[in-house]
């Protein structure tokens, strides 16, 4: 998960290691290059500039150039080591010259109007509070007809659950989520159109489980030479409490997708 948008550092070294240790190297959240693959299933990226929103490790922003065509990957994100980062990661690939990465300020985009064909974000939005004006500045930057396309950790409908306090109570960084309901009235309000919704929650309600199994066996070794073994079993602990968020139903991963008008 992304850092909060109020511009503190979220991404330490060691929890960046932790995270990779869950999903993989280069990913800060779960699925892989096959989560990234059923996001953009049936979209044609080939010769488009895309915006991603919360880059992280660019380990997205590479695959969207280098396995689905796109021709220009613009990543940004308020953390300037996970910049840095992508961006000597896109060079060791040879993608430098199509995949890019920005620091960015919270608040407004710093680009035109209507100069991306694509926005995208994949579970970075869930820790930005002002969801009316990221999804208006999406809507800003995309030309006409332009597709929003967004994978993020949304909410069950208030009040929470004391499984999803615990987990939100041990979580890093500040989150904020909207019902997927709230989000699809939020994003036709501003003007999208087509818009499409896809709940990820019983797919990762497996995967949890096996992140949970992963870490208390095979992993459990690994983890405690890495970050010692208290901080082992606080991470444990950690993934066992967002396991239950999940299964509660209050933490829902899912996919958005729309249609700016043209």
């Amino acid at each position: 998960m992304p850092a909060g948008d109020k511009g503190e550092a979220v991404y330490s070294d060691d929890f960046i290691a932790k995270l990779e240790l869950l999903w993989g190297e280069g990913f800060l959240s779960p699925g892989g290059s096959s989560e990234i693959a059923e996001l953009f299933r049936g979209v044609d990226l080939t010769g488009a500039s895309v915006l991603n929103i919360g880059s992280g490790l660019g380990t997205m922003d590479r695959i969207l150039a280098r396995d689905h065509g796109a021709a220009r990957v613009l990543g940004v994100d308020i953390e300037a080591q996970l910049i840095e980062r992508a961006g000597a990661a896109a060079q060791r690939e040879g993608l430098a010259d199509r995949v890019s990465f920005q620091l960015v300020a919270p608040g407004p985009l710093p680009f035109p109007d209507n100069c991306f064909d694509v926005v995208t974000s994949k579970d970075a939005i869930i820790c930005i509070e002002d969801k009316r004006a990221l999804y208006a500045e999406a809507a800003r930057v995309l030309k006409p007809s332009g597709r929003l396309i967004v994978s993020d950790w949304l909410g069950g409908a208030p009040p929470y659950s004391a499984e999803m306090h615990a987990w939100m109570g041990s979580a890093p960084g500040h989150y904020f989520m909207m019902t997927p309901e709230d989000t699809v009235r939020l994003v036709g309000s501003l003007g999208f159109m087509e818009i499409e919704t896809l709940d990820r929650n019983d797919w990762y309600c497996h995967m949890v489980r096996e992140e949970v199994a992963q870490i208390s066996g095979p992993k459990r070794v690994q983890m405690a030479a890495l970050f010692g073994e208290a901080e082992a079993r606080a991470w444990i602990e950690r993934v066992g409490k967002k396991a239950a968020a999940v299964e509660a139903g209050d933490l829902r991963p899912g996919h958005l997708r729309a249609r700016k008008a043209g």
